[in-house]
Order: C-alpha cells, then structure tokens, then sequence
C-alpha cells in the first residue's frame, strides 16, 4: 500500500448533448399543426400568423437580392469611373 500525501484531481466529465435545430421542419411542422387543429381561432389572427411566417421565408430572399443589387451597382459606378479617368 502507497502512502500519498496529495490525491490527484480526476477528469471532469460532462453531459453535454448537442441539439440540432431544424427551422423549416419546426415551421412545417407548425402550419400542419395550425391546418389540422378546430378552428376556434378566430380568422384574423390566423391570417396574422400566416403572413408573418410567409415574411420570415421571404426576408432572406429580399435581402441577397438586395445584396446582389448593390454589389453590382458598386462594380459599375467603379467601371464608369475608371473609363472616366483613363479613356477620356
């Protein structure tokens, strides 16, 4: 039997459980929910909840189109300028 004066720490040990979140599947899943339910509900907030899920998917699509839209009329103000300075 050893005789030790310091015990050494052990490794630390965790329960992680990573979480994967699928968005479309959660937003698929809740208009099936909201289809298939009564319709107690009244129609305008229904309504509400339809055109803010429709917003949400459409944002994206606005936003790199914007993007793309700048983007190129950045490369064309800098084409202008260039033949400006150098072909006149």
């Amino acid at each position: 039997m050893a005789l030790t004066f310091f015990k050494t720490p052990k490794n630390k040990q965790y329960n992680y459980k990573p979480v994967y979140w699928n968005k479309e599947k959660e937003e698929r899943d809740k208009r099936l929910k909201s289809a298939f339910e009564d319709t107690s509900k009244d129609y305008s907030e229904a309504l509400r909840e339809r055109m803010e899920l429709r917003w949400r998917r459409n944002s994206g699509n606005r936003a790199r189109r914007d993007s793309k839209l700048r983007f190129f009329g950045v490369l064309a103000a800098i084409f202008f300028l260039f033949y400006y300075i150098f072909l006149r």
